[in-house]
């Protein structure tokens, strides 16, 4: 009997084709077009955002009737002003005024009130990543294409940046501490094994750092992460998990290289995983990743939870029945062959293919 199934597929991959799509969330307007190429910083396309409307109370403002207001509002409707322009007065021996509390434009007078349209922000998207465009929509979508290493994540704090790679000690398992960090690591992406304490995470704001990517970290950590200037990706997950042999192996082996860091979370429905990317030069065509494996004999794995979490190793058989493991469960499981650790069964469940 044929035994199949399907795992989860978790990309690390030393060179690869990298397509992604940068969208903005409302129409608006493409600034480049197809074959230009791009480089991280560059926009692609921007939009302004929704306005949002607030009443100010002239009469209040000024300490005087809501009839007398028209007379001494000093400007139209539908005019823009920005942010201190007077909107009306002055009035009285304090020569009381009312400004506009921002850029915008007066949308309406009524009753001794002004309708203030604050006006929004412009949306922009970038590359994230030196590229190439590959196709547009004109108003919201842009592809951008690149070749080089991947390596996706568990978690991200939500940012993006782009900078030079720089890797914290000889293990893939080592603390990030204040020691080790110093004015060489300025603007750097700094990658180390685990993060249990604040201290280093403030010090690297202090320098600047364009991404943190650790193996692991402390889950307390995660509202101080969230709040953080800088791009934080977790490669493995919550905990003290050193960083899996496969990734470790090619992050090194691209130490000073520049690095995208997309510390964007996953969402549902939405194939985008949190990930890094390490642009790099193809001698060759590369095909793009495979997002659907079979798991089967000669598949390389890594396990996704204990007691053997992140050990990476290689499928030699998928068993026929079920094991019972000491937890006293019953699982389908596979015989797997795990670096440093040798021959063990995992259940289907605990494990995702690394391609």
């Amino acid at each position: 009997m044929v035994l199949e199934y399907l795992a989860p597929v978790k990309h690390v991959i030393p060179l690869t084709t990298i397509r992604r799509e940068r969208l903005l969330p409302v129409p608006g307007t493409v600034a480049v077009r197809v074959r230009e190429k791009v480089q991280a910083q560059d926009v692609l396309a921007e939009a302004d955002a929704q306005p949002r409307h607030i009443f100010i109370d002239v009469a209040r403002g000024l300490g005087v009737a809501a009839s007398q207001v028209p007379q001494l509002v000093t400007r139209e409707r539908g005019e823009r002003v920005e942010i201190g322009d007077i909107i009306a007065g002055p009035v009285g021996l304090a020569r009381r005024t009312v400004r506009a509390p921002a850029d915008g434009r007066i949308a309406a007078l009524s009753e001794g009130r002004v309708l203030f349209e604050v006006r929004g922000r412009s949306i922009e998207v970038r590359a994230g990543f030196p590229a190439v465009v590959v196709a547009t929509d004109g108003t919201r979508l842009v592809t951008v294409e690149t070749t080089g290493a991947l390596i996706q994540a568990a978690w991200g704090n939500g940012r993006q940046d782009f900078g030079v790679m720089r890797v914290i000690g000889d293990d893939p398992g080592e603390p990030l501490v204040t020691d080790k960090l110093d004015i060489n690591l300025r603007g750097a992406v700094i990658v180390a094994g685990n993060c249990d304490n604040p201290a280093p995470l403030h010090q690297a704001t202090e320098l600047s750092v364009r991404g943190l990517i650790l193996g692991s970290m402390a889950s307390d950590l995660i509202p101080v992460v969230r709040r953080l200037p800088y791009a934080v990706l977790i490669l493995e997950g919550f905990g003290r998990i050193p960083i899996n042999s496969a990734a470790y192996a090619l992050i090194t082996s691209n130490v000073g290289r520049e690095v995208a860091v997309d510390a964007r979370p996953a969402q549902p429905y939405d194939p985008h995983r949190p990930e890094m990317i390490i642009p790099l030069p193809a001698s060759r065509e590369v095909g793009l990743p495979d997002e659907v494996v079979l798991l089967v004999p000669g598949v390389r794995v890594r396990v996704t939870r204990d007691p053997y979490h992140g050990a990476v190793g290689v499928v030699r058989e998928l068993l026929e029945h079920a094991v019972e493991f000491p937890s006293g469960i019953l699982a389908r499981s596979a015989n797997v062959e795990l670096e440093g650790i040798g021959d063990v069964p995992v259940p289907l469940a605990n494990l995702e293919v690394l391609q």
